[in-house]
């Protein structure tokens, strides 16, 4: 390859600017004779000039491209004057490539087609990103239908919702249990009973607005009518930001198990009650009972009182006096709380 010019002229000059276009360039004929090239094509296709010159646009196409340049751009070019973005392998010595082929007709006064000018971009290194996209878009997909899958194996109900509390996504579970539902049915929760799902509603969305999680019984409504215990947990998940992606939501039932705590707390409930009942009629036997025994009791705490008072009288020195006054005092405390008990 001959050095490039040294000055900006010479750069400039609308030959070179052909020729080392960072497009290839061609001219055609409409039976796809070519009758010019430039440069930049002929180091991609490893050809002389002379050799494409003497060739046409279908010998440098694969078999795929000579079809389809047959029966679709052959066409465009006719129908339309020009061809836009056609991806085309073309053949190289040092192997195929791939392009996106631009062409424009150019026509004479009676509308002959003289010549094609054609431009191709190489494109080589996006069909392979284009590769790779589509292969991570296949193995993504792959991925997603698993855990599909998986979420609708799973013997509970599982939904999944946006950020903004829109159901996204709900497992067979969930359909299996409330028939037919629509999504946007399940969205608003019209399964969960009228008694539950104001409040519930009104929890949801203080969660969706603190991105706090949300755990709560509440009772569903099947289809036939009959209500279950659903224990629902919903909880948001972060990326790495610490911005929700998306709301994950569970439902198991916990029926039985609620059953049984209501009716362990009746049955406490009655229990209480009955005992209630019972010392209510009781309570003026117990009264007498313990009128009786005050008496009892307040017999020798007379007669301790009694004696005390008799020592009252009594010559003692001030330690004497100090220890008769104590048991004065608990005398009289005991005497009192003799006469709060049978009140």
């Amino acid at each position: 390859m001959s050095s490039a010019p040294q000055n900006i002229a010479a750069l400039t000059d609308p030959d070179f600017l052909y020729q080392h276009s960072p497009c290839g360039h061609l001219s055609f004929d409409m039976t796809g004779k070519i009758h010019h090239v430039n440069q930049t094509f002929l180091q991609w296709t490893g050809l002389t000039k002379e050799e494409c010159l003497n060739g046409d646009l279908t010998s440098l196409l694969t078999p795929g491209g000579v079809l389809y340049y047959q029966v679709v751009v052959n066409s465009l070019l006719h129908m339309h004057g020009l061809a836009n973005e056609i991806n085309f392998t073309f053949k190289s010595k040092k192997g195929n490539f791939d392009t996106l082929f631009y062409a424009v007709t150019h026509k004479n006064e009676l509308g002959q087609v003289l010549i094609v000018n054609a431009s191709v971009v190489r494109i080589t290194d996006r069909k392979k990103y284009e590769a790779e996209l589509l292969r991570a878009r296949q193995e993504a997909e792959e991925e997603r239908r698993k855990m599909e899958f998986l979420l609708g194996a799973l013997p509970v109900m599982i939904w999944t919702a946006l950020p903004n509390g829109d159901i996204s996504y709900i497992n067979q579970r969930i359909k299996d249990y409330f028939g037919d539902l629509s999504r946007d049915e399940l969205g608003a929760f019209i399964g969960i009973v009228d008694e539950d799902r104001a409040s519930f509603i009104e929890s949801w969305t203080k969660c969706l607005a603190t991105g706090d999680v949300l755990d709560r019984e509440l009772r569903f409504k099947k289809p036939d009518g009959s209500l279950e215990w659903i224990g629902l947990k919903i909880e948001p998940y972060r990326n790495k930001e610490g911005a929700i992606e998306m709301w994950f939501g569970s439902c198991t039932s916990i029926h039985n198990k609620k059953m049984l705590q209501l009716a362990n707390h009746s049955a406490l409930t009655n229990h209480l009650s009955t005992a209630q009942q019972i010392i209510e009629q009781n309570k003026n036997q117990f009264n007498k009972i313990a009128f009786n025994q005050s008496h009892i009791i307040r017999k020798p705490l007379a007669n301790i009182m009694g004696l005390i008072h008799l020592l009252d009288g009594e010559q003692m020195n001030e330690e004497g006096k100090l220890i008769l006054q104590l048991l004065i005092d608990s005398a009289e405390d005991l005497d009192a709380l003799i006469t709060d008990i049978i009140r």
